[in-house]
């Protein structure tokens, strides 16, 4: 296994990397709406929580030398299902055309206040 840290996200905050390589696949752990340099909650509604967690993903995409169309799948827990249509307005525009699997739910809290936390499993030849 290979662990991947990406020099331009918020440091990992406990024992756990950014992504780590398994053969083809990439697991990337759960992203939050920090700010990659201040550690700080970014914005204080869904689409705003949401656009930031998604840059996050694309800092660890970036990072194991992956893009969006490698994404095969994503979980996201959202604090309140009430948030869902305003987070898959912009989780749509995000993704483009790529459709990865999907699991989304409603977690209740969520660390550090945020209205959600997305992890992805990605694939790479």
């Amino acid at each position: 296994m290979e662990y991947i840290n990406s020099p331009e996200s918020a440091e990992v905050v406990g024992p756990y990397s950014h992504c780590v390589k398994a053969g083809n696949t990439y697991y990337i752990c759960g992203q939050v709406p920090f700010h990659p340099l201040t550690g700080k909650v970014v914005g204080s509604t869904i689409k705003e929580q949401t656009f930031q967690t998604l840059y996050n993903l694309k800092l660890v995409l970036d990072a194991a030398g992956l893009d969006i169309s490698d994404i095969a799948k994503t979980t996201v827990f959202l604090a309140s299902m009430d948030d869902f249509e305003g987070f898959n307005e912009v989780y749509a525009e995000f993704m483009g055309n790529h459709r990865p699997a999907r699991l989304c739910l409603g977690a209740g809290e969520i660390v550090h206040g945020c209205l959600l936390e997305m992890d992805a499993t990605a694939y790479k030849e």
